[in-house]
């Protein structure tokens, strides 16, 4: 056959484009955060509804995640790792420790909100005489130990009040967070003022006298 005559060779169809790493980040975060509202909300709420409150179809859902339980693991994770972060950056900033504290509360208290349904599946500590409960998750475990040393070095340093016991405050920190973080959602208080002034109540009652 003649070059004349031989057809023309077919044009190579493009690549199928695919959603970048980007796009799957953005979407994870995307659901996490919705299914962490809408969960907060409502428990048994359908995989059907958190993809219509994110903007996607469901299938988008399904290929991440398989069902409420995978993805309320998903959001303690992604919460745990970014407190993880929060413990990190407080016991090695070169702010004093009452300041450090007060960063940490204003920080975790972001968490919460960002992730609401953590309000209402806190996970409290256990006493340390209580055997019969569950031990606290890692990321709060190290919150909670973190927490201790630097009112343990506030305490040293004069900066915070030697009556009361360093155990006290994690607790309080803990309770109080999820407490206040939770009405403050009915109340539709102003999400920005959470932090700070939760970080006033504990740190003024926890401020040496002089």
């Amino acid at each position: 056959m003649s070059s004349a005559t031989r057809p023309p060779a077919p044009t190579p169809s493009p690549p199928r484009r695919r959603g970048t790493r980007s796009d799957a980040r953005a979407n994870d975060a995307l659901i996490l955060s919705t299914a962490a509202r809408v969960l907060a909300e409502d428990p048994n709420a359908t995989m059907q509804r958190i993809a219509d409150e994110a903007g996607l179809v469901r299938m988008t859902v399904y290929r991440r995640f398989r069902n409420r339980q995978s993805l309320r693991l998903a959001i303690f994770e992604t919460a745990a790792a970014e407190a993880q972060q929060v413990i990190t950056n407080a016991l090695e900033s070169d702010l004093d420790p009452v300041a450090a504290l007060r960063a940490l509360i204003i920080e975790m208290a972001a968490i919460i909100q960002r992730y609401p349904v953590l309000a209402v599946s806190s996970e409290w500590q256990p006493l340390p005489t209580d055997s019969h409960r569950p031990s606290p998750p890692p990321a709060s475990r190290r919150m909670h130990q973190a927490v201790f040393a630097l009112v343990k070095r506030g305490q040293q340093e004069g900066l915070l009040r030697h009556d009361l016991p360093p155990e006290l405050l994690p607790q309080a920190i803990t309770g109080t967070l999820h407490v206040v973080t939770r009405f403050a959602r009915t109340l539709r208080t102003d999400p920005a003022t959470i932090g700070p002034q939760v970080a006033d109540l504990l740190l003024d009652g926890f401020a040496a006298h002089s």
